[in-house]
């Protein structure tokens, strides 16, 4: 390797993150999780341990789970719905089952509170009980004070009541406020324009739920927001996009100049642990930014935390808290005919996005939205805008899917020297530092390990992933058009293959990527993370 190219991997290390750093992952599947049969849900959790996730998302739905949700009229004593042991026993059943097979696996949950609202908790109904019109705050807040006491360690298996449920202790508060089809109204007219009214209405409800779980426990981490990416680009008009609604919720206007609004009197400070966010870039690849400003596609991150970062410096939130990507997915053709990438586009995103938001340092989670495929309706178009699964309908696996558990990016990155290709990986690592390697494709197919260039400016096939199984490292770009595939060397002894993953274009340039980027920043610069093995 020459000189100037050593020079470069030297620079890069300078200022990076810690060679720990680390991503936590997460899935969440409902359709498959809580309403298939005992079998199916035990299979569908030890796929998520094989594909190396670390935590399972799942909806406590307050419709499904507190009594005579359709009726107008909340149930009288004994029921408190504060009080998890006067809750229909069969309202929780598939929560309970859920967690307790994550639990059985290694793996961790995050309980989404969430929709609908029962009928009895909301002025105006909406169509087949999908209840979202101004859910009574104080009702939402004993509910999830009600799903915080239950899985606080202590409850008591009805199951098995020689046991205790498994201890949750992470959190989120609806989901996707800013959105239409989860919370109404969006918007409201006063005399100044419109205000983005669900920030309003969610804020109460988030207040009253981050007191209740934390009362139940109060190490228990508790996320705010979980906002989709995208809304409405008119005011008034469909949904709210994400920093206008965190915005409102600050009860800041755009310049963060306090709102002068009925609901903003008496403001006091956002507690949270941390910010939930949807980052799809559905129609487009994650590198791609939104031409939207207020829009927060993954490749758009910045806009959010530097959002985050203002309101909490100016006082509005408590805690300069870090991002959680509890969404994320693509939905792929086939199976869904309008969908713009194919199953070998969606696995190769898999390492692309999964890069993007491991270099942030802000960003905490990583999400994949759905383990499989919803089974087609009658009829059904073929056109389902979340057939996000890394499994097809059928069981089968989609290439996505051992994208996730043997990971890999592969991007050019061209400067001073030779030009060098950036390499970026994770493999599952319960056992601490993993062994892997990096191939190239011949023009006759043939895969032939590469030299990749370690932080000591060493050159070698073999080498050491962190003790959470992620690495990035370089190896010199031998040709114009190049694939690549990472090896890993499993449990049992034998190299296991991920998907071919041909190298992206030249982004951002290595002059660039040189000096570490703050948080604010579009961008975060490389670490080349790797050692060596002798054997």
């Amino acid at each position: 390797m020459g000189y100037l190219a050593c020079t470069l991997i030297s620079l890069l290390l300078a200022g990076s993150p810690l060679p720990s750093r680390t991503l936590q992952t997460t899935i969440q599947d409902d359709a498959v999780l809580l309403h298939g049969s005992d079998a199916s849900v035990k299979s569908a959790i030890d796929q998520i341990a094989y594909a190396g996730f670390n935590y399972v998302r799942l909806t406590a739905s307050w419709s499904a789970i507190a009594p005579q949700s359709s009726s107008p009229h909340m149930p009288g004593p004994p029921f408190n719905p504060n009080d998890p042991l006067t809750y229909p026993t069969s309202g929780f059943q598939a929560l309970d089952r859920a967690v307790v097979d994550a639990h059985q696996a290694g793996l961790k949950v995050m309980i989404d509170v969430a929709f609908w609202a029962p009928r009895w908790a909301v002025p105006i109904g909406s169509p087949g009980g999908e209840n979202r019109y101004e859910p009574n705050p104080t009702l939402f807040g004993d509910f999830a004070g009600a799903v915080a006491r239950r899985y606080d360690g202590d409850y008591v298996d009805p199951a098995d009541p020689s046991i205790h449920l498994p201890a949750v202790q992470l959190y989120t508060v609806w989901n996707e406020p800013n959105q239409s089809e989860f919370l109404e109204p969006q918007w409201r007219k006063t005399s100044s324009g419109w205000i983005a009214e669900s920030s309003q209405i969610y804020r109460g409800m988030y207040d009253d739920a981050y007191g209740q779980i934390k009362d139940a426990s109060a190490t228990d981490k508790v996320l705010i927001g979980a906002t989709s990416a995208d809304g409405s680009s008119t005011p008034g008009q469909g949904s709210v996009p994400p920093i206008e609604f965190l915005q409102g919720l600050a009860c800041v206007d755009q310049s963060l100049r306090p709102l002068n609004i009925p609901q903003c009197d008496g403001y006091q400070p956002l507690q949270a642990d941390g910010y939930a966010n949807h980052p799809y870039s559905l129609e487009t690849t994650p590198g791609t930014s939104s031409t939207d400003p207020l829009d927060v596609p993954l490749a758009n991150t910045s806009r959010l935390e530097t959002l985050l970062n203002a309101l909490y410096l100016d006082g509005r939130i408590t805690t300069d808290l870090p991002l959680y990507d509890t969404e994320y997915g693509y939905d792929s053709n086939p199976p869904d005919s309008a969908a713009p990438f194919t199953p070998t586009e969606q696995a190769q995103f898999v390492g692309w996005s999964t890069y993007l938001a491991w270099r942030d340092p802000d960003t905490v989670m990583f999400a994949q939205f759905l383990l499989r495929d919803p089974a087609p309706s009658p009829g059904e178009s073929g056109t389902d805008p979340y057939e996000t699964g890394l499994y097809y309908s059928n069981g089968q696996p989609k290439p996505a899917a051992q994208a996730f558990r043997v990971t890999l990016w592969a991007q050019r990155l061209l400067g001073p020297g030779s030009p060098l290709v950036l390499l970026f990986g994770k493999v599952p690592a319960s056992s601490g530092r993993q062994i892997v390697q990096v191939e190239s494709q011949s023009p006759s197919g043939t895969w032939t390990p590469v030299q990749t260039l370690l932080p000591s400016c060493a050159s070698q096939a073999e080498f050491l992933t962190n003790k959470s199984g992620y690495f990035l490292t370089s190896t010199p770009l031998l040709g114009s058009s190049m694939t690549y595939r990472l090896s890993w060397l499993d449990p049992q002894g034998r190299w296991e293959y991920g998907v071919p993953i041909p190298v992206q274009a030249s982004q951002p340039l290595l002059e660039s990527a040189l000096e570490p980027q703050p948080a604010s920043a579009e961008g975060f610069a490389p670490v080349l993370q790797g050692t060596s093995i002798r054997r």
